[in-house]
């Protein structure tokens, strides 16, 4: 100002008005002085951006306040530094404060300044600060002591406030504050925020750190309503809510038609039988050996089935938050995880091999599995060598994809494995042992890895998998099949299963197709049946598009398709699915007879659906993340940890009430129920900035979602044909996991076409698809119309 009078005292009263600077001048530079003799090494940006701002008395002039027109101080600001207010200095705190610094220590704020355009010119301006949001910044202790101390806040004149400390090491690298319920500052008004690092009992502290902001006592509106993007009102997605409680309770009111626990056994080409001259003696093996209360087998099992979660958990938690964190979208996460899992829609095509190729010396599924072993962590290795890994994502993406080739190649020996050495009565305990390992070891991966990925960055998160891999891979290594087998190809011992000299048909037959090489008719079609061919090719299409049109373009992806189609009419001329299907063909293929019934069919749909939604989890990484201001290691630590674990025990319970009350009704209620918690998660919008709440909300739906994937795939076993049981039950868990991947390739369309509420709720209108689809099922059609034969 430049006419200021003493305070309390008006012009006519006798006082002199004076300017600001003639005023404060004097009282500042004796101020500066006596701080410098206190401590000679603080710089003059520390005593002017510092102790000024954190320790003056402030009181701030709201921008419709009368005084701050009469000062002329209500024009639009143009600078970020441009301030006005009544302020006072005390020289005694200035001292005091000034002896107690320490130079070897900082805080800073993680506050940038906003660009806004006044008068056609674009200029930095304060940031606002509401009342739901969360301060965060960095710290550099130096490694002192911080005990008794810590990060503190002032919001202009209040009291010292302390903050969190965040980091993983326990020192104060990153921090946050929630803004206090207690502050007591108007409505748009200019504040400065000061942090200081108080040291061990406040014997020291930092300089202070100051950011000047304006301040709302309001809520922040949500920052995902952006321009240009789709918001549907939550009441248009009621009729499906109201239609798939209705579906829920006709289901109960019907009869349980069928038992969940059908078992669905794999065969290869061969018949084997087993020879019983291997002496067990000093040998520990699969199947007499035990470790305590649990056998050698269960143990190698569950054990196996945590290699393969260790690093899926890295992948679908740790590495999507990390990228996330990095600024990648939505589009870009979803894409990567889309050609990093894709090999596990193909992994029924291991089958074959793994059924017929054997070294049975060594066992018939063991060296299938230490050879996926290796191959998981010679990937692994190879990827955290690799120097800036973090920074070359498509080397990364291929990298995962090869790693997940070997995983899918030991999930389908293992399975076979436990089909091999499992009697029937521990088949179901022991597959759910083996599902809540798996589950476990995401866990591992997610949250345990993720605590360390600050500091170690993707490659080091990833090379803390390999001692694990390895120890676990010692139990297949050193622990035989069958007592009297070799270890090693180099140690003694000799096979003892052998091929049956009459061997019998697989369980799984396949009747072969007979083309007559002289008659190229095409046979009889009707357009249902051509309905089905075509339907096939669209199908095959549309997986080319998502696949390799990204780089091959989709003209390519058409002729091959085309290319394709015209090969299966030639031939297969006479003898399509389509053919089949509708009785046309000269014979059917079993799997054909199975999948030509309404159930089997319908079985397909609810395995596309089941994990359709996981389009949500790059959605919602890059909302908390980016959005929403979670750190990558706070949001993996409930995604990758309390999450899995809730998933545990809702794969554990779902289990178990679906073979009580019934596979279908058990799907279809909890269907419901994730449904609805997703879409709370949508309709909490004005919460999503409460951490407590919304760490309760990412935790409940995994639960309700893993008794539902349960159920379903009880059910599957339920309307799976015994005869073509390894094709059919391998097909329907294929699509499982496709469903999952074209959500995944689906993110960036509902990122860049959605709001993130209207995504969220498609996601949850997904699942209360499922319990609409499910009233058309019967579970015991399959079995009671082709029979239980194997």
């Amino acid at each position: 100002g430049s006419n200021i009078m003493a305070p309390n005292k008006g012009t006519g009263t006798g006082y002199t008005s004076k300017s600001g600077t003639s005023m404060a001048t004097p009282l500042m530079a004796g101020i500066v002085a006596l701080t410098l003799e206190a401590n000679p090494d603080m710089t003059p940006a520390e005593v002017k951006d510092t102790l000024v701002a954190g320790y003056a008395i402030e009181r701030e002039i709201l921008n419709d306040d009368p005084d701050a027109a009469s000062n002329n101080c209500s024009l639009a600001e143009t600078r970020p530094d441009n301030e006005y207010g009544y302020g006072q200095a005390d020289p005694l705190v200035f001292v005091e404060i000034a002896g107690k610094i320490d130079s070897d220590v900082s805080v800073n704020w993680s506050l940038e300044y906003e660009m806004e355009e006044i008068n056609g010119t674009m200029v930095p301006v304060k940031p606002k600060l509401y009342k739901n949001d969360i301060l965060k910044g960095t710290a550099v202790t130096a490694n002192k002591p911080t005990n008794g101390g810590g990060i503190q806040i002032k919001f202009g004149a209040s009291e010292w406030y302390s903050a969190k400390d965040t980091s993983t090491q326990g020192n104060w690298a990153t921090w946050e504050l929630s803004i206090p319920t207690d502050l007591i500052v108007e409505n748009n008004q200019t504040i400065t925020l000061s942090a200081r690092l108080v040291l061990e009992n406040g014997e020291s502290m930092s300089a202070v750190s100051s950011f000047s902001v304006v301040y709302l006592n309001e809520n922040r509106p949500s920052s995902v309503l952006l321009e240009g993007l789709t918001d549907i009102a939550g009441g248009i997605f009621l009729p499906v809510i109201l239609l798939s409680m209705a579906a829920t309770g006709y289901i109960f009111t019907q009869k349980r038609r069928s038992e969940s626990n059908v078992e669905v056994e794999e065969a290869g080409d061969d018949e084997f039988v087993w020879e019983d001259e291997g002496d067990a003696a000093g040998q520990p093996n699969l199947m007499t050996t035990m470790f305590g209360g649990m056998s050698a087998k269960a143990l190698t099992l569950c054990s196996l089935y945590v290699a393969q979660g260790i690093p899926s958990g890295f992948i679908s938690y740790t590495l999507i938050a990390y990228l996330a964190q990095q600024g990648f979208t939505a589009a870009e996460i979803g894409n990567m995880l889309f050609w990093v899992y894709l090999p596990w829609v193909f992994k029924f095509l291991w089958g074959p091999f793994v059924d017929n190729y054997h070294y049975l010396p060594m066992g018939r599924r063991r060296p299938w599995i230490l050879g996926a072993q290796a191959g998981m962590v010679i990937t692994v290795v190879i990827i955290a060598l690799v120097p800036g890994i973090e920074s070359k994502i498509a080397l990364l993406t291929g990298l995962l994809f090869f790693h997940n080739c070997f995983a899918s190649l030991q999930d389908v020996a293992v399975d076979g494995l436990a089909v091999d050495i499992l009697s029937p009565e521990e088949f179901g305990k022991i597959n759910g042992f083996m599902f809540g390992a798996k589950r476990f070891g995401t866990m591992v991966g997610g949250a345990g890895i993720g605590y360390f990925i600050g500091s170690l960055g993707i490659a080091g998160g990833l090379f803390l998998t390999v001692p694990m891999l390895l120890l676990i891979m010692c139990l297949p290594a050193f622990i035989r099949e069958r007592p009297g087998e070799k270890l090693f190809p180099w140690t003694e011992g000799k096979a003892v299963v052998k091929v049956a000299e009459e061997p019998k048909l697989t369980k799984a037959t396949k009747k072969a197709i007979e083309v007559e090489e002289t008659n190229w008719g095409m046979g009889t079609h009707t357009v249902q049946s051509l309905g089905v061919d075509i339907g096939l090719f669209i199908a095959l299409d549309l997986f080319l598009l998502l696949t390799i049109g990204d780089f091959a373009g989709s003209i390519w992806c058409h002729i091959l398709t085309l290319s394709s189609g015209i090969a299966y009419f030639i031939l297969l001329r006479n003898n399509t699915v389509g053919q089949q299907a509708f009785d046309l063909a000269p014979e059917k293929s079993d799997i054909v007879k199975a999948l030509s019934l309404r159930a089997p069919l319908i079985g397909m749909l609810l395995a596309m659906l089941t994990y359709f939604w996981e389009f949500l989890i790059p959605v919602l990484n890059v909302l908390f993340i980016q959005q929403l201001g979670w750190s990558d290691t706070e949001y993996v630590a409930v995604t990758g940890g309390l999450a899995v674990a809730a998933g545990i025990a809702g794969t554990i319970i779902g289990g178990l009430i679906a073979d009580k009350f019934g596979a279908r009704r058990i799907a279809s209620l909890f269907a419901i129920l994730t449904g609805l918690s997703i879409f709370t998660i949508a309709l909490a919008e004005d919460l999503w900035r409460n951490k407590t709440v919304m760490t309760w909300l990412i935790i409940i739906y995994p639960f309700f979602g893993a008794a539902m994937g349960i159920s379903l795939i009880s059910l599957f076993m339920n309307v799976t044909w015994p005869k073509v049981g390894a094709t059919q039950f391998t097909m329907y868990m294929a699509l499982l996991n496709f469903g999952a991947l074209f959500g995944l390739k689906m993110a960036g369309y509902f990122e860049e076409n959605f709001t993130y509420t209207t995504t969220i709720m498609i996601g949850g209108t997904c699942q209360l698809l499922i319990a609409f689809v499910l009233p058309f099922i019967d579970p015991g059609q399959t079995r009671r119309e082709l029979g239980n034969e194997f």
